[in-house]
């Protein structure tokens, strides 16, 4: 009995050594060798994670506001149980130290499995949100089959500001974006992914993100398809000029003044991170403030030199056919962030009072003349003669939504259509429940995230005979079968999904059941495609005007 006893002891502590050895898995990229933990999901499936996997150097001191460089090697193994920390956010957390990446793998890594991948790049305004599972767990993704990277990349001044000169050119954040992407391409193979079959997908600022990698010359043959959710490029105001001016305000409001570049920057550069996030309304000029939609720290065009993310403006560039052709699925929620602008009621006034002035500028126009024209038409339309005001809350909530989301969405999707045969796969998600979204005006913008995504702050039903989870399983098998097959329907499930084109105009619906459907808010989108063609954006500011 003792014999047995001891046996059973041994082969429990045998059991508990593999297992302890099994929750470690070891792969080597070209810097070094990670150890990544075995963890299993909220569907009951084992994945391995890589956390915090450095893909750049630190960009501090001298390389703050600078071009990312790729990350240095380590001797031995590096433990990569931990996420990096997060990029600074606007509450002052985080680090500049902030340059990492995650790798999520179903089961463990098999070398040569060619498994496809989703490329992740966060949304959050340009200013917040991170890649780690804070909002964007794994869990439901690596479920089916594909290979899961999230990223971090600098946000705000640190990853936007600009001098419009080779002294700091600009768009730091979107190529931190392009050097992730080119490590993902370059060590993908050694976690059993497909460099070949990455997905570029990004939602919000992310999806603004992933759009301008579509038309940067500097990000071709890095992906083979793309999904564009709930933003891109087109209404980004992209002025060189503006973010110059913006760049010396900031100085101006540390109290350092000069018209020289490198000075400007070699004292921002000294000045605590912390203390750089001033309030945006001690550097937005006055016209700025009165736009209808603007931000400081955006995306711009840069000064043409090596290595440059983008000299022209994006949506010329989309006129010209001048992007990566893969397929694309692009969509939004049916209510996006319309109900953000009745929270505005400085906007609101001055649109009432100054309509012309406050959106005129920002309407996809190459001249001032023709955006005057055209935003007395577009008050014409959603308002008529009456008073804008929070009251009648639907023509702002209309006008909000179609401008930011909407309106650029299909027009992205018309133009690729009507000078591509590229499959393009569009849709509106407009499913609801109240222990995930909620809103009057529909699914409100990020409402699709938890359906994707394994959030920390979101109470989740995972019955799979539940209309949330049966939700949650037809997006998620919609998504994964694109980054699979550039298909999100390649069998009808239980609909096949059609790609878009100009005639029958189709989109996929997302509600409780997923329904293929027509001619998406017809009237308002051709209205806008009549009146607000898709052109470049005058380029009205420059120093006498701002």
């Amino acid at each position: 009995m003792e014999h047995r006893a001891t046996s059973l002891v041994a082969v429990l502590l045998l059991q508990l050594l593999v297992l302890s050895k099994a929750q470690q898995v070891e792969v080597t990229v070209q810097q070094g060798t990670l150890r990544g933990v075995v963890e299993q999901s909220a569907y009951n499936t084992s994945y391995t994670a890589f956390r915090g996997i450095p893909y750049a150097q630190p960009p501090v001191g001298e390389l703050r506001f600078a071009d990312p460089q790729p990350a240095d090697g380590w001797e031995g193994v590096r433990d990569a149980s931990e996420y990096g920390s997060d990029c600074v956010q606007p509450d002052g957390s985080g680090s500049e130290d902030c340059l990492y990446l995650n790798v999520y793998v179903p089961g463990v890594p098999e070398e040569g499995a060619k498994l496809p991948v989703l490329f992740w790049v966060h949304g959050g305004g340009f200013y917040y949100n991170s890649g780690s599972d804070t909002e964007h767990g794994p869990d439901f993704l690596i479920s089916y089959g594909v290979i899961l990277v999230t990223i971090n990349y600098r946000l705000a001044q640190f990853g936007f500001l600009s001098t419009g000169d080779e002294v700091v050119p600009g768009n730091a954040g979107f190529k931190d974006q392009h050097l992730a992407l080119t490590w993902a391409k370059e060590n993908i193979a050694s976690f059993g992914g497909d460099p070949d079959q990455i997905t570029l997908w990004g939602q919000s600022a992310g999806g603004w993100s992933v759009s301008s990698h579509l038309v940067s010359p500097l990000s071709t043959g890095l992906f083979s398809k793309i999904i564009i959710q709930s933003g891109n490029f087109i209404p980004l105001l992209p002025s060189m000029e503006l973010a110059r001016q913006n760049a010396f305000r900031l100085g101006a409001a540390l109290g350092f003044e000069t018209d020289d570049s490198q000075q400007l920057v070699d004292f921002l550069r000294s000045v605590n991170a912390t203390d750089l996030q001033v309030d945006s309304s001690l550097v937005m000029s006055d016209q700025e403030k009165q736009l209808f939609s603007y931000s400081l720290w955006y995306p711009t065009t840069e000064p043409d030199l090596e290595g440059a993310f983008m000299t022209e403006q994006a949506i010329q560039r989309l006129i010209d056919g001048e992007f990566v052709h893969v397929p694309i699925m692009t969509g939004v929620t049916s209510a996006e962030l319309g109900a953000r602008i009745l929270t505005q009621p400085d906007t609101i006034s001055a649109m009432n009072d100054r309509f012309i002035e406050t959106v005129g500028p920002n309407l996809h126009l190459p001249t001032v003349e023709q955006q005057q024209e055209a935003a007395a038409k577009l008050r014409e339309f959603y308002f008529g003669d009456g008073t804008i005001s929070a009251d009648d809350p639907e023509p702002l909530v209309n006008l909000y939504n179609d401008f930011l989301m909407f309106e650029p969405t299909d027009a992205l999707v018309r133009k690729v259509t009507e000078t591509t045969d590229l499959p393009v796969f569009y849709y509106e998600f407009d499913y609801h429940v109240e222990s995930v979204n909620v809103s009057e005006w529909g699914a409100p913008h990020s409402s699709d995230l938890p359906f994707l995504f394994l959030r920390k702050d979101t109470v989740y039903n995972l019955d799979p005979n539940s209309d949330e989870d049966k939700v949650r399983r037809n997006l998620l098998r919609c998504y994964t079968n694109f980054a699979k097959y550039g298909n999100p329907t390649p069998e009808a499930d239980p609909v096949v999904w059609e790609a878009y084109n100009n005639e029958t105009r189709s989109y996929m619906l997302m509600q409780a059941t997923f329904t293929l459907s027509q001619d998406k808010d017809a009237e308002r989108m051709d209205f806008w495609e009549e009146n607000v063609p898709l052109l470049p954006y005058a380029n009205t500011y420059s120093k006498h005007n701002v």
